[in-house]
């Protein structure tokens, strides 16, 4: 096992030195109980996989070997529930640009549940960090579904009830078509064609030094 960490074995609650006399061991009168601890791959430990009974039973190895399965099994599935959370928040990526600007480059593909995702992580940063303006650079987008692209430019109705204007930049014309073919309602949004002329029109410029 990772860690050093053996599986925790106690055949007879009432009779082992360090559990016969814990009030869990009185409630239950008697027992066993088989522990294998549950590892990420980097050998932080998650918790344990447990096993009790009520009376006393002796753990054979292929009960040992059967539960150390079971814990590498959750194991993994823990892991790559974490690096699915990890992916998800890099694939979010907002960078500041002052106290009250940030962008959020969109990359790759977008489907609902990213769509989804995107949605959260913007009203979070914003709420969080104070800003008055998100813009939404899809410069690098290279696929979305009409559904999809008109709940992205909905998102601003949404970031306008917590006081952020939503400026979308490098909007292509495949997706401005999808847009409008939607009937897409674009009061909440200000559309610009590059990030510089969105910074313009907050009110920043950018000086050659």
């Amino acid at each position: 096992m990772k860690g050093g960490r053996e599986p925790l074995i106690i055949d007879d609650l009432a009779a082992h030195d360090s559990t016969k006399d814990m009030e869990v061991t009185k409630d239950l009168g008697g027992g066993s109980l088989i522990g294998v601890p549950i590892y990420y791959r980097n050998g932080d430990n998650y918790g344990t996989l447990c096993g009790l009974d009520l009376k006393p039973f002796h753990y054979t190895q292929d009960h040992v070997d059967l539960f150390k399965a079971m814990a590498n099994l959750l194991g993994n599935v823990l892991e790559l529930e974490r690096a699915n959370t990890e992916i998800e928040s890099l694939s979010v990526p907002i960078v500041p640009i002052s106290d009250e600007v940030a962008i959020l480059p969109i990359i790759g593909d977008v489907n609902e549940v990213r769509t989804e995702r995107l949605m959260e992580r913007a009203l979070a940063e914003s709420a969080k960090n104070n800003l008055d303006y998100l813009i939404f650079d899809l410069s690098g987008l290279v696929k979305i579904h009409s559904q999809s692209a008109t709940n992205l430019l909905k998102i601003g109705d949404s970031l306008k009830l917590v006081g952020v204007q939503m400026i979308v930049t490098g909007i292509r014309p495949d997706l401005a078509i999808k847009a409008v073919q939607a009937s897409s309602d674009f009061d909440q949004i200000v559309v610009k064609s590059n990030l510089q002329q969105a910074l313009h029109w907050i009110g920043y410029s950018l000086i050659k030094t």
